[in-house]
């Protein structure tokens, strides 16, 4: 299968919900359609430092999803930031997931990352993802490391 991973657009956040919700119990349909809305260049607010990747089949369904952060560690230097990775595929969540990680490790190389850290799912992931005490921890986690 060919999947298409791109940012997502304020039109594919509804169908898109279901996979944030799954690390997301916080997060409400209004909340997210919202945080949404901030990331795109058609926004009228000040852009989110954060992108949402998705993942759809060539059917056109969305098949994943990811949330990215640039960021800079101490230890490791420049590196992407993954708190939310999530593939819904019950017959290629390789391809699926491959493809996602693909274009995120094709942004972190062309963004001068060393790593990229894919965070721990826990039962918030959301509200720990908007706090910057998360993004600074070493000690959740697993980091792939580039080049």
């Amino acid at each position: 299968m060919t999947y298409k991973v791109a940012t997502i657009g304020l039109a594919e956040a509804d169908r898109a919900f279901p996979l944030v919700a799954f690390a997301a119990d916080s997060l409400s349909l209004a909340a997210w359609q919202d945080f949404c809305s901030q990331l795109g260049p058609t926004s009228r607010r000040p852009p989110r430092p954060e992108q949402v990747w998705i993942v759809r089949n060539p059917a056109g369904r969305i098949q994943g999803l990811a949330l990215s952060k640039l960021g800079d560690d101490p230890t490791y230097g420049r590196m992407l930031d993954v708190p939310i990775f999530v593939v819904a595929s019950a017959a290629d969540e390789s391809g699926v997931s491959g493809a996602l990680i693909g274009r995120l490790r094709h942004l972190a190389e062309d963004s001068g990352c060393k790593s990229i850290r894919f965070w721990t799912v826990g039962g918030d992931s959301w509200g720990r993802h908007m706090q910057a005490s998360d993004y600074q921890r070493w000690d959740h986690g697993v980091r792939m490391m580039l080049g």
